[in-house]
């Protein structure tokens, strides 16, 4: 009886051995000169790079995914076949996820149910609003204190109805703005309910913003059914809760004077016109929320300062072009710029960036994949207060200084993990600044690095 236990140890011991060495050879030949330079071979079609070495407070636990969008699963208008592999690899046939999942973009302007049907058709898979993270979703902790105040808001797509159907009763549209006091910017244009909307107006460019279909489908609770796309490019939508459909919020209402300044600025997309809302959001500031009263002005009457949202950060984003695009973090620096020469060198009293790599994304994001996995029906391990029982959340982006320095601080069991399909296109494997734990050729590969970096701990927890 002893000799056959003696045996079995060695056995053991002997398997374990060759596991340990079959996976350093992977993890080498993964990081060799030919895997780094992104070529395929037969052994490995998608080579990937651990760059540090991954150990996770929860080893027995399920992994989580959270997926950046532009860049990482489509570019512009294309959704890359990588995606689609991905998303096989993580439902079954009959088309249930097989772990939690979030797609957690900077990009907005419209719901988190509209993003949902559209990722669930352009994917193939089916995605519910629960598993959206929007750069905006976060401002729906502001509602509490912000649901009666004069809220403006800035950004292309369906922004106006995005944030009355988080809440806020009081908003305005800076185009709205703009359009009741036309001589502030006179270098834009409004064009009326009876003129046609311009096709710039009708093609929206930019991340993961899309104008709401003719209908008003998907607009969310806000409202906006059945409204013309003249509708919603001029400014004349619905306000809820007045009684009229036409009522203009500044001069009807009165937003934005002195009887309802201005509380708070909320960036909610990149705008369509930047010196529009540029030259608004400077006024709005300096007026402590009164856009045609001055800065001496609004001193004399002790004004309080006006807070300054932006959703995102981001200098750069990538879509069909080429070249990287400049995105709303390029937008904020320039009003801040702007603002600074205005006032002698000064800076708004309150600003706020939501967005990756900020931490509000990844709060949220956390308390979406528990309850993915409750629902799932995973088994989660027990774990002390205060850790969640993954064995990793691989948040797979495109842009180091938004999704790997966002994973990198949000600590673990976040993992970066940065593809090459987006933002991020070299030189190296890796990025030097923001250096993420996991460096990959695309999405597809990503998974499989998570996937096999899972069995590992798994197998090595229960050593």
């Amino acid at each position: 009886m002893a000799s056959r236990h003696h045996g079995r140890q060695i056995f053991c011991r002997a398997v374990t051995f060759l596991l340990e060495k079959l996976r350093t050879q992977h993890i080498l030949q993964a990081q060799s000169p030919v895997a780094a330079a992104g070529h395929a071979t037969q052994q490995h079609p998608r080579a990937y790079a651990s760059i540090h070495t991954l150990n996770s407070p929860c080893p027995s636990g399920p992994p989580a995914f959270s997926f950046d969008i532009d860049g990482v699963l489509v570019r512009g208008k294309v959704v890359l076949p990588e995606a689609l592999e991905a998303m096989q690899k993580l439902t079954t046939s009959d088309g249930r996820w097989r772990y939690p999942v979030v797609f957690m973009t900077n990009g907005g302007g419209v719901c988190e149910e509209r993003k949902a049907q559209e990722l669930s058709t352009r994917l193939g898979v089916r995605v519910t609003p629960e598993q959206v993270i929007l750069s905006h979703t976060p401002m729906r902790d502001l509602v509490a204190e912000l649901a009666q105040r004069p809220v403006l808001v800035s950004g292309r797509g369906d922004v106006l109805n995005v944030a009355r159907s988080y809440g806020l009763q009081r908003v305005l549209h800076t185009r709205q703005l703009g359009r009741a006091m036309p001589a502030a910017t006179p270098f834009s244009t409004y064009p009326t309910d009876s003129e046609e909307v311009p096709a710039a107006t009708r093609t929206v460019a930019g991340p993961a913003v899309e104008l709401p279909d003719p209908a008003g489908a998907g607009a969310g609770a806000g409202g906006g059914e059945g409204r013309s796309a003249v509708d919603r490019a001029s400014g004349s939508i619905p306000l809820s809760g007045f009684g009229s459909e036409r009522l203009c919020p500044v001069r009807d209402l009165g937003l934005a004077t002195e009887a309802h300044p201005i509380d708070t600025v909320l960036v909610m997309t990149d705008p369509d016109d930047w010196y529009r809302d540029a030259q608004l959001i400077c006024d709005v500031l300096t007026g402590a929320g009164v856009p045609t009263r001055s800065a001496a002005g609004a001193a004399a009457v002790g004004a309080p300062h006006v807070k300054l949202v932006f959703s995102n950060p981001d200098l750069l984003w990538a879509n069909e072009f080429p070249k990287n695009r400049f995105g709303q973090g390029a937008f904020a620096h320039m009003v801040l710029s702007l603002f600074g020469r205005l006032t002698g060198g000064c800076r708004p009293s309150h600003v706020t960036f939501y967005g990756k790599p900020n931490p509000q994304p990844y709060r949220l994001a956390e308390r979406l994949l528990l309850t993915q996995a409750w629902q799932l029906g995973l088994p989660l391990p027990e774990v002390p207060p205060g850790v969640l029982p993954f064995s990793g959340i691989y948040a797979v982006g495109d842009n180091p200084a938004a999704d790997v320095r966002g994973a990198n601080q949000a600590g673990n069991p976040w993992v970066s993990v940065l593809v090459r399909t987006g933002v991020f296109q070299g030189p190296g494997t890796n990025c030097d600044v923001d250096t993420a734990r996991v460096a990959v050729d695309d999405v597809a590969a990503a998974v499989d690095a998570a996937l096999h970096h899972t069995r590992s701990m798994h197998w090595h927890s229960m050593r």
